[in-house]
């Protein structure tokens, strides 16, 4: 009964594409708060130039792999 239930809400949301829209929205939210804080970061942090460029790479490669698939599945959903 439980499963039905949830297989009914995923069609409904997922018909629309709402799911894959919402998505797409996080991911460009959380580019947009990455390059904020990565902006402040470099500006005041004291350590130097290598630190912070590889700081702000660990951070920003995991966050480029998801927004990449979230565009990608978004461009894929849109062609069918």
């Amino acid at each position: 009964m439980i499963t039905e239930a949830i297989i009914w809400i995923e069609r409904r949301l997922d018909d629309g594409g709402w799911v894959r829209r919402a998505y797409l929205v996080v991911a460009t939210a959380m580019v947009w708060k990455l390059m904020l804080w990565a902006m402040g970061f470099a500006e005041t942090s004291p350590r130097p130039g290598t630190d912070v460029a590889l700081i702000i790479g660990a951070i920003a490669v995991p966050i480029s792999a998801v927004t990449g698939f979230a565009f990608s599945n978004y461009a894929a959903s849109r062609k069918e």
